[in-house]
């Protein structure tokens, strides 16, 4: 059976991951820290703490943005190696489903859509060819 529909699936998946990386890095991030400098009417003490504060959530956005992308390029790599006509081992569809209920956690609507039916799928097409074989 061809895996064409989940490789699909999987790939947007990834683009999406590695494209969300990086609009949170470059654009969420900068954001972040340039909203804390514009507060002209705090004490300097003040203004000292919410730049620590805005330090500490812009570190935090990178650190899952650059996660994000890592989540990407791993699934890509395991979908070119392992995605391949026949049954598929296990461990790659359970990553899909791990990389859909991480998207859950983090409301990641489109990758959650995304990576559940394709590891839904390549279960089911596993099972189906077990079935025919045996």
């Amino acid at each position: 059976m061809s895996n064409k529909m989940e490789k699909t699936l999987v790939y947007i998946a990834s683009g999406w991951q590695l494209l969300d990386g990086l609009i949170t890095i470059f654009i969420y991030g900068p954001y972040i820290r340039q909203k804390g400098a514009n507060n002209a009417e705090l004490s300097f003490v003040e203004k000292e703490g919410v730049d620590s504060l805005l330090g500490s959530i812009y570190s935090v956005a990178s650190i899952y943005g650059i996660l994000l992308i890592l989540l990407g390029l791993i699934t890509i790599y395991l979908t070119k190696t392992y995605l391949k006509k026949g049954i598929v081992p296990k461990k790659v569809p359970i990553w899909f489903l791990i990389c859909g209920i991480f998207s859950y956690f983090t409301m990641d609507i489109i990758s959650l859509i995304l990576y559940m039916g394709a590891g839904i799928i390549v279960l089911a097409k596993n099972r189906s060819i077990k079935v025919i074989n045996n």
